[in-house]
């Protein structure tokens, strides 16, 4: 740490727009600060579209919510700028004022974002870089803990470690009991899982071949009900088609509830279920957030630096992946390959078998 940081460590401002499951993998810095920092005001810079995944989130004292970016750093510069302007009284420009000794916390690899947040006024910008080493070679939340070890900020632990990090999310009671109530007039100790065949995508790029066939889904849905299983699907609203795909018997009053549902209605049916079953995306962050069991699905991405410690999951292989690399952005490997054989080597039979072995813990 250096002696620069140290001198001025108090209050802190996280940067982290979106993905929203992102987002939500992030809290687990605003909690390791809270824990470490317990007097500190903590706001966090995020999109309106992810900003209710922050609601009652104890660690979090403001949240700035700016315009949802689109696709590329000049977007996410724009969305930021909408926020900075000093006409809004929750303006990034008036909490600066407020707390001008504050650290802000950048979880994301943009010289463009650092530069826009200098302007606003930030003199102590903790990101990605020389201080804070980017790994590719290591899991997410590791990756958060270099940021709070740059900071002057031990995890808790082995500071700095992944174990060390849980993504929170905070559900009033009101909001588990509708997701409870979501679930029907289950036979009781019936299990329940829940299916998240969609994802793969976010405001700024998509990668549809992090997706598991939705036929597949189907296969495991079917096979789950005939052992008296309960199912339950979630998604969000571009997750239409995949679910009517991977469950052609449901009705469409069905697929509505399951992707019209908000972010927080969805947290709050994967809050009562036994299992969630997915691929790279929100649900599976949600799930280990909300300390549910989950097995998650990859090929394109690596699961051993993306999944919850400790939980299952299933990588897939096909001797060219993993390839994700986010330093390659959009023209990766992973963005344009169009076959996704990582993806096919799952099958639903070794799903099947796993997801046993979850649920019997």
């Amino acid at each position: 740490m250096s002696d620069f940081l140290g001198d001025f460590l108090g209050d802190f401002l996280i940067v982290r727009l979106a993905a929203a499951g992102d987002v939500l993998l992030t809290t687990a810095l605003a909690h390791a600060l809270r824990r470490a920092r317990p007097q500190s005001q903590i706001a966090w810079l995020t999109s309106r579209y992810a900003a209710p995944l922050l609601a009652g989130n104890p660690d979090v004292d403001t949240v700035l919510a700016a315009p949802t970016p689109g696709p590329g750093l000049a977007a996410q510069a724009r969305a930021l700028a909408a926020l900075a302007s000093t006409g809004s009284a929750l303006s990034l420009y008036s909490w600066r004022r407020r707390h001008p000794q504050a650290t802000v916390l950048l979880a994301h690899r943009s010289l463009k974002l650092r530069a826009l947040l200098r302007l606003a006024g930030f003199r102590r910008i903790v990101a990605w870089g020389r201080e804070a080493p980017f790994e590719l070679e290591q899991h997410r939340l590791a990756q958060l803990g270099a940021l709070l070890q740059a900071a002057g900020v031990a995890a808790g632990g082995d500071s700095g470690a992944a174990a060390d990090l849980r993504p929170q999310l905070h559900l009033e009671a009101a909001e588990r009991a509708d997701g409870a109530a979501a679930w029907g007039a289950a036979p009781a100790g019936a299990p329940r899982w829940v299916l998240a065949p969609g994802g793969a995508g976010n405001p700024w790029a998509r990668m549809p071949n992090r997706r598991w066939a939705p036929e597949r889904f189907g296969t495991l849905a079917r096979r789950a009900r005939a052992e008296g299983i309960v199912v339950r699907w979630v998604g969000g609203p571009g997750d239409r088609d995949v679910i009517a795909r991977s469950a052609p018997d449901l009705p469409a009053a069905a697929i509505d509830a399951a992707t019209r549902s908000s972010l927080r209605e969805r947290a709050a049916v994967i809050a009562a279920a036994d299992v969630v079953i997915g691929n790279d995306s929100l649900p599976l962050i949600m799930a280990q957030a909300l300390g549910r069991p989950g097995l998650g699905l990859y090929g394109p991405t690596a699961g051993a630096f993306i999944h919850a410690p400790g939980q299952a999951f299933v990588q897939g292989e096909a001797g060219c992946g993993p390839c994700y690399d986010p330093r390659r952005g959009v023209r990766g490997q992973a963005y344009t390959c169009g076959r996704a054989r990582c993806m096919e080597q799952i099958s639903a039979a070794a799903v099947w078998q796993l997801a046993l072995k979850v649920h019997h813990g």
